[in-house]
């Protein structure tokens, strides 16, 4: 009799434990907060009146207002549901008026500070800019029209088509060296340093700093202790690379020599499986949470990869979970509530955690 009243009490105690998983499981609401799945020019306007071209990389300031490259243009979501034109070409107003603005300095990578002071890469220049809030522009590194690959101060140093940028909390800089396979520090002295890649664009090689190679460099993102992570696209299949302080390169999730069958997409570590990886954003916890051509994923910092919002399937639904569907993800932000802000095709999707 005791011993069947032990195996009740654990049979209770385990419902109980998998009502109480289940009760604080994340569940992800997608939601569109600017532009539509129609859009298809850079027109200003707010909500579902604005219209995007080609949203991609994007930035969260202080007071929670994103700004993200649109083909040409760098523009300014507000809380509000606001789209603002600040730089670019061929921006309209809702009566498909042009608008007055300056040409954008660059269109691929963008950051932007506590301070309010934007920072933009330039593939076509192969420089950084730097925007003041009252929209001086001046070039912040790198050789205008220069292709290279030398370190050395800001204004030596060279790149060839940086993407990407993201900063730690101390104010040091990393830019995506695309078409150099690099990634590039830029630390608060002004002096630049390839922190990892070997100028070689060719197959994932880990190790350390320059002994390791990766493909074309475009997404990375950097959490609180100063680890930069990569998104590695190619090969047999696709992973995220981590680079330490130290500078030594890793595979952190997925494997990038595993190809990935079906119903092998979350796990651990080397496990985990992915499509195309687009986009990288850390949280405040420093979750890495990844963009892919469809899904956004959350890896935690012991590499614990879960599907946050989307599918496999390319569409556009506004939904919880996995019933959610992407067109196409280019880019990534996390405001101060923990919402993520997603590019999506030609529209804003936010996430935001029930």
């Amino acid at each position: 009799m005791k011993q069947q009243s032990t195996i009740v009490a654990i049979a209770i105690l385990a419902f109980g434990m998998g009502t109480f998983n289940q009760a604080i499981a994340q569940t992800w609401k997608v939601t569109t907060i600017a532009g539509s799945d129609e859009g298809n020019r850079v027109m200003d306007g707010q909500g579902n009146k604005a219209q995007f071209a080609k949203p991609s990389y994007s930035a969260i300031d202080a007071n929670n207002n994103l700004y993200l490259i649109d083909e040409t243009c760098v523009r300014k979501v507000d809380t509000a549901g606001n789209v603002i034109s600040l730089f670019g070409m061929g921006a309209e107003d809702q009566n498909h008026s042009r608008i007055n603005i300056p040409e954008s300095p660059g269109q691929d990578g963008i950051w932007v500070t506590k301070s309010g002071n934007l920072y933009v890469s330039s593939g076509r220049s192969h420089a950084v800019y730097k925007i003041t809030p009252d929209k001086k522009v001046e070039l912040f590194a790198g050789e205008e029209g220069f292709k290279g690959k030398e370190d050395g101060n800001r204004m030596q140093a060279s790149f060839y088509n940086p993407t990407a940028l993201c900063m730690d909390k101390a104010g040091n800089m990393y830019i995506a060296d695309a078409y150099n396979g690099m990634v590039r520090k830029l630390d608060v002295n002004g002096n630049v340093k390839t922190m990892a890649g070997n100028g070689n664009t060719s197959d994932f090689k880990p190790g350390l700093s320059r002994d390791a190679q990766f493909g074309q460099v475009r997404a990375i993102a950097v959490d609180s202790k100063g680890n930069v992570y990569v998104a590695v696209n190619g090969g047999r299949g696709n992973c995220v690379a981590k680079i330490n302080p130290q500078g030594v390169v890793s595979s952190f999730v997925g494997d990038y020599d595993g190809l990935r069958p079906p119903g092998t997409n979350d796990g651990t570590g080397k496990t985990a499986r992915f499509m195309r990886i687009n986009a990288l954003a850390i949280d405040k916890d420093d979750n890495l949470i990844i963009g892919e051509n469809t899904r956004v994923r959350k890896a935690t910092p012991s590499g614990v990869v879960t599907t946050l919002a989307g599918n496999e399937t390319e569409d556009f639904r506004d939904a919880i979970g996995s019933k959610a569907m992407f067109r196409i993800i280019r880019g990534l932000s996390i405001d101060s509530n923990g919402n993520i802000l997603v590019s999506d095709g030609t529209c804003i999707r936010k996430m935001e955690k029930q």
